[in-house]
């Protein structure tokens, strides 16, 4: 009576306090935090680094009882043990040959009598061989496909070619036209169109040149600069600071837009093919000179036949405007002379403005450009 009342007391009663529990934590930086398990987790700092640390709290649960160990069996008369009863191989027992420690007539085996043989193992199975990577249907079937690729690719050049024979044609007579009515964006577009037709078909007849600075100068002519020369160099020095030296900022449309000149080229005397346009530029802010490295202009500038610095048509991209420099000031704008080109049709020349107002000079102009074409 006494006992079942203290046990029923006792669920009343609260539970003691679990034990302490240590932790040990490892952070990332490899330092270990310690320290003792709470009702809550805990974030600790790392002594060495100072990151928090996240700790779990106490566990709530109650821990498995141990398990008992299995209880020893002591063996009794009749080869049984006490609770268990020894498992017998009535196979074994029955067969002599399987058991030869034992014999099957209860007699001693004859010493000369010789042991059975052992129960041969079980064979290992073979690996199957590998198929060789290059059989005969392999082989055919890459050629099959091999010849298939090509074929296809034939057929695609093949037509190709005749597309671009359809296209020299027609957008040449197109770009051409364009021309005359002052479309230059359409002439540019066909012309380069049929540019790349003959460069498709590798054609290096009179034609295919014609094609070639055809589309060249209408491309030109489409992206000239929207200003003129003197506009675009009052923009730009006006973006000049005090003591600088880099190259001033272009207007967005400015960059790489295309000029035509038709002036005197001078060599500068440095060796090379650096040049300088006889056609300086007089500003408020300071005088302008132009320069241009280019191989094909001092070409021509070296075939003249006079003494005298020729007079080139030409058209070139604006590359950069140096700041002003010394006193009185002075700055020299740089023409791109890797894309610059020789004009030398006279019908675009006259189809954007620059026709000679007197027969003289416009024979002067034709005979001109006939001498520029001739250099390549």
């Amino acid at each position: 009576m006494a006992g079942w009342l203290s046990r029923t007391t006792s669920l009343f009663q609260k539970p003691p306090p679990p034990p302490p529990e240590p932790f040990e934590v490892e952070c990332d930086c490899g330092s270990k935090v310690v320290g003792q398990r709470g009702g809550n987790y805990q974030k600790p700092a790392c002594p060495n680094c100072s990151r928090p640390v996240f700790v779990l709290p106490l566990n709530v649960y109650p821990r498995p009882l141990p398990k008992s160990p299995p209880k020893s069996t002591s063996p009794t008369k009749g080869g049984e043990s006490k609770g268990t009863q020894a498992p017998t191989n009535t196979v074994v027992q029955d067969i002599p040959a399987l058991n030869p420690t034992k014999p099957a007539s209860g007699k001693k085996p004859d010493a000369g009598r010789t042991a059975p043989a052992a129960i041969p193992a079980e064979p290992e199975l073979l690996r199957e061989p590998r198929s060789p990577l290059f059989t005969p249907l392999r082989l055919v079937a890459a050629a099959i496909l091999l010849v298939s690729l090509l074929t296809i690719r034939g057929l695609m050049d093949r037509q190709r070619i005749e597309s671009a024979k359809a296209t020299v044609a027609a957008s040449a007579d197109k770009g051409m036209a364009a021309i005359k009515e002052g479309d230059f964006a359409t002439a540019a577009k066909e012309l380069e169109k049929a540019r790349l037709a003959v460069d498709l078909l590798g054609r290096k007849d009179q034609t295919a040149d014609d094609i070639r600075r055809n589309s060249r100068e209408a491309t030109a002519i489409a992206n000239l600069a929207a200003s003129s020369l003197t506009e675009f160099l009052e923009e730009t020095l006006a973006n000049a600071k005090p003591g600088q030296s880099e190259p001033l900022r272009m207007a967005s449309l400015d960059k790489n837009a295309w000029v035509l000149f038709d002036a005197t080229v001078i060599p500068t005397g440095e060796g090379g093919n650096l040049l300088t346009v006889d056609s300086p530029v007089f500003l408020k802010s300071a005088s302008v000179e132009i320069e241009i490295d280019s191989a094909v202009i001092s070409q021509f500038a070296r075939l003249a036949e006079s003494g005298e610095n020729p007079r080139v048509i030409f058209a070139a991209q604006l590359e950069q405007v140096s700041a002003p420099v010394g006193e009185p000031p002075k700055s020299v704008l740089t023409l791109n002379g890797k894309t610059a080109f020789l004009w030398t049709s006279y019908d675009t020349y006259a189809a954007i403005g620059y026709r000679p107002h007197d027969p003289e000079s416009e024979q002067q102009t034709k005979a001109l450009l006939e001498r520029q074409l001739e250099i390549r």
